[in-house]
């Protein structure tokens, strides 16, 4: 099981480390594959397809944020931090 999976969106909390490290790498850089693609990429990563769709909802958030290590909305949404350039820091979502 995930850790923090109190935290979790229910749709992710059944995830490994593992899944959940390649859904959000994909998510934050993967700009030129579809939706339909990383869909059918994370089912053949062993993810319900549920989940998978779910995480597509972040899709355009993990594209344009840099989120802190651990602290993503995925891993822990009531306690997600960003990256602020303007602060230098990472700041609560």
């Amino acid at each position: 099981m995930a850790m923090n999976d109190q935290l979790m969106e229910p749709a992710f909390s059944a995830l490994t480390e593992s899944q959940l490290h390649t859904i959000e790498d994909l998510l934050s850089n993967d700009e030129s594959s579809s939706d339909e693609e990383l869909i059918e990429f994370f089912i053949s990563e062993g993810i319900p397809e549920a989940s998978a769709r779910q995480a597509l909802a972040w899709r355009d958030r993990y594209l344009t944020t840099i989120y802190l290590n651990g602290h993503t909305p995925i891993h822990l949404e009531r306690d997600a931090w960003r990256y602020d350039p303007q602060a230098h820091q990472f700041v609560p979502v």
